[in-house]
């Protein structure tokens, strides 16, 4: 009886020890997934997974499944994915590790080439992320990439692009900038595959500017390498001159890539020989049909730029026919996702006309006498507000001819304002104008040219030296050349007052020689300053230049 006690005890006792070990190694694998996901599996090869319970079991089976996807290595059997998804899927509470499961569980059907079933899990999954208060932005753009991925794979590109733009947003507002860079460069590759050359060179060039900050070395070759075939189809001469030296530099390693990027660059700087060489190197590693394609496309730029038009044209021939098959395919795609779009809506309507028909037939005859009822009482309401509306009208009519007849009026009234202030200016300045003018005459004796010099300078230093009439010539000339002074000063604050004063006079008629006499400045000066005032206000951006000038 002791021994079978003893032995009792030490089996509960190592398998208590199993348990506790188990569990730490499944939280150091959860650990290590994001880094190191290559120690993470070798850890979950060695547990047993007999030895776990079912919550354990299938925490074991998920993060197999993961560290299996983050290892690159491609499974199509999802039986042990389907027994995570048997515990979790009874778990309400634990969104995260359902939304996780199904998400693998995908995966598994994309690289069994079951696309439809992929994405169908996939949109769940996004259902269940927007039910959420607070919905994990990094796992929805992780999610919404994929999704995009797989309309990608179905040359539904413009669906793509939708959803790899939405990762991008998710992914930025979860700072996650790796990811977000590589969801940038998706939605290139799907601007490419829609023929949106331009827009595809601005989303590179930016995974390439965020790479370069972020020191990542991957994102920036695959830019780069892009950018090079981009440039070569579209002859661009503006490419920056350290760009093909960096591209070539850093050439991704994997040898059809590498081989097609160097011959970019060689076609970029007009290297034929080079060109031709790297462009047989890569048609013999070459086996994607859109790879096959760009190649002849290049080979005909090359053809042609050394003369070689035989070549050159049986090099178009193959291209158009590459073409023509993939076009061929992405609208056979196409047309079988719109058909089979169509055949399901078609089901839904079938289904709901059988859901409503008894519905219908039952309030067909309400339905009647309520629109007869309804037809009256609309004809009635009809004819009410259409005698409203004439009347209205009517009275619109009758204050719009009072608002003309009073703008009518305004204006008549402002052009003999306007001709009564020109003849005050006219009047009012006259005299100056006649003495100044006099100022210059010697026909008189001396003693009289002494008093005519004396009285006509007093009167121009009376005049030009008081700020009232300066003031009083500023508001006339407002008035008669609309509003001329005061958006000279507007438009040109920094101006000094003196250059202000000057182009008060000339605004006002005053002839150079009287301007002379107001500025106390030779007519040599005067005539400088207003040239140079003149070509100030010529050079500038102001609204009312043309005004200004007119009046100079």
């Amino acid at each position: 009886m002791k021994h079978e006690l003893i032995l009792i005890f030490t089996f509960l006792f190592c398998l208590l020890g199993c348990k506790k070990n188990n569990n730490l190694q499944l939280d150091e694998t959860e650990r290590l997934l994001l880094h190191k996901p290559d120690s993470a599996l070798y850890i979950l090869k060695q547990i047993q997974p007999s030895s776990l319970n079912p919550k354990d079991y299938a925490r074991y089976a998920l993060m197999y499944s993961e560290a299996l996807d983050k290892n690159n290595i491609k499974v199509t059997d999802d039986s042990l994915i389907l027994q995570a998804w048997n515990y979790y899927k009874n778990s309400s509470h634990d969104i995260a590790n359902q939304c996780k499961t199904l998400f693998y569980r995908g995966k598994i059907k994309l690289n069994a080439n079951n696309q439809l079933e992929a994405l169908r899990l996939f949109l769940i999954i996004d259902e269940m992320l927007g039910r959420t208060s607070e919905p994990n932005y990094k796992e929805l753009g992780l999610l919404h990439k994929q999704i995009g991925k797989v309309y990608y794979e179905q040359m539904n590109y413009n669906r793509a692009f939708l959803y790899f733009q939405q990762s991008r947003d998710f992914l930025q507002k979860a700072n996650a900038t790796t990811e977000e860079i590589y969801a940038i460069l998706d939605m290139a590759a799907a601007t490419c595959r829609m023929k949106n050359i331009s827009k595809a060179i601005k989303l590179y060039s930016t995974a390439l500017h965020l790479s370069d900050e972020q020191n990542i070395k991957e994102t920036a070759q695959t830019a780069m390498n892009n950018l090079s075939s981009l440039y070569v189809i579209t002859d661009r001469k503006d490419i920056p001159p350290a760009l093909p030296e960096r591209i070539e530099k850093y050439a991704r390693n994997d040898s059809l890539y590498k081989y097609q990027t160097l011959m970019n660059i060689n076609v970029i700087r007009n290297n034929i020989d080079s060109a031709r060489h790297y462009l047989n190197l890569a048609e013999s590693h070459s086996n994607n049909p859109f790879d096959m394609a760009y190649l002849q496309y290049v080979a005909f730029k090359i053809n042609t730029q050394t003369e070689q038009l035989q070549d050159a044209i049986d090099r178009i021939h193959r291209y158009i026919t590459l073409t023509d098959s993939l076009t061929r395919s992405e609208i056979q795609f196409s047309a079988g996702m719109v058909e089979r779009e169509y055949l399901k809506k078609q089901a839904e309507l079938a289904k709901y006309r059988m859901e409503i028909r008894n519905f219908w037939e039952i309030i067909i005859s309400v339905i009647i006498v309520v629109s007869i009822i309804t037809t009256c009482f609309i004809i009635r309401r009809f004819i009410h507000i259409q005698r409203e509306r004439t009347n209205h009208y009517l009275l619109l009519s009758e204050k719009a001819s009072i608002e003309y007849k009073r703008l009518t009026d305004s204006l008549i009234e402002r052009q003999d304002m306007e001709s009564r202030l020109k003849g005050l200016v006219a009047s009012r300045f006259e005299l100056i104008e006649k003495l100044g003018r006099k100022y210059y005459e010697k026909e008189n004796t001396a003693i009289q040219q002494t008093n005519m010099f004396q009285q006509v300078k007093q009167i121009i230093l009376e005049f030009s030296e008081n700020p009232k009439m300066q003031q009083e010539l500023e508001t006339i000339v407002n008035l008669c050349h609309d509003n001329a002074m005061m958006k000279l000063k507007n438009d040109f604050p920094s101006m000094k007052e003196r250059d202000i004063q000057l182009l008060c006079y000339v605004f006002a008629g005053f002839s150079p020689q009287v301007i002379s006499l107001f500025m106390k400045n030779n007519i040599t000066n005067v005539y400088t300053r207003k040239s140079r005032l003149k070509l100030q206000i010529k050079s500038s951006d102001s609204d009312n230049k043309e005004l200004f000038l007119r009046l100079l």
